[in-house]
Order: structure tokens, then sequence, then C-alpha cells
């Protein structure tokens, strides 16, 4: 079972995505279709004065398939291999114009080991066009998650731009 950490209420998902960045409601966003599992945000804060106009966010996407085996299973001969668990991330839509050459997403695609977690990082080169202070650069793309299950999260991005 893979893990990708948001904090719901509802049913454990079986991949938990960890994440230090604060829950942001967005209330123009169109309501989720069913086949979501949820939603998730990262955010940046992009300074035009800094030296380097590249901001990097990560998160890390573990796998707990495997983790409550028994004892007895351990020790035996004839152990199953422990299962992986696959992600990737879509490529932003070309209606994003300048905004699909601004985020690279490493490793867009992977496969994470049992017991185990694999970082991902984002980084974001605010469009020259598009970096102006005071403004919100707001998009989307989705991750999807395989393992015993296929879920799909959205992940949505908001790069605040400052002085």
């Amino acid at each position: 079972k893979a893990v990708v950490s948001t904090q719901s209420t509802g049913p454990t998902p079986s991949v938990t995505l960890h994440s230090l960045v604060p829950k942001i409601e967005d209330p123009a966003a169109e309501p989720e279709a069913e086949e979501f599992k949820g939603a998730f945000w990262v955010v940046f804060i992009c300074s035009l004065s800094a030296p380097k106009q590249t901001f990097t966010e990560s998160i890390s996407i573990g796998n707990c398939r495997g983790a409550g085996f028994k004892p007895e299973v351990a020790n035996s001969k004839d152990k199953a291999a422990k299962p992986t668990g696959d992600f990737a991330f879509d490529p932003l839509k070309g209606d994003y114009g300048p905004l699909v050459k601004a985020l690279v997403i490493n490793p867009q695609k992977g496969s994470v080991e049992s017991c185990a977690s694999t970082p991902v990082i984002f980084q974001f080169t605010p469009p020259k066009e598009m970096a102006e202070v005071g403004s919100r650069i707001q998009f989307n793309t989705m991750l999807t998650l395989k393992g015993e299950t296929v879920e799909q999260y959205r992940v949505n991005f908001v790069a605040e731009i400052v002085k």
C-alpha cells in the first residue's frame, strides 16, 4: 500500500503525502470529481530580489505496503516479493502557456519500494511576463498513484510574487 500523507478526516488513503505546507482553500476552485481522492497545495514564495529566480519545494512519496506483515511470514523461506508503488505527475497542459516550462518536477514519475519513500522536487521559475510584485499565480496538475489500487490527487501550485 503506497502512502500520501494529507490531513483528511476520511479513510486512510493507500498513498500518503507528507507536506509542511498549510492547507489552503481556493473559493474559485471547481468541485472535485468523485474519482479524485483529494488535493494538496504546493506554495512557492518568489522574491524578485533573490539572486537566483528558481524557487524549490519538495515532498516525499512513501509506500507502506508490506509494513504490516506478520513475523512468522518474515522467517518463512517462501517470502513473497515486497510490492512497489508507482507514481506519475501529469505534465502541465498546454493552455497554461508559459507556465508549462516554468515548473520542473523531478522525478516526474517513478517507483517506491515497500516501506520506503522517495523525494520529489518542484522547481519553479516565474515567467518574466507574469513576475509582478503582488501577483499570485495558480495552476494545477494530477498525481496518479498505483499500488493495490489506482488513486488520483489534484496538485495545486501557488506562486506568490513578492519584492
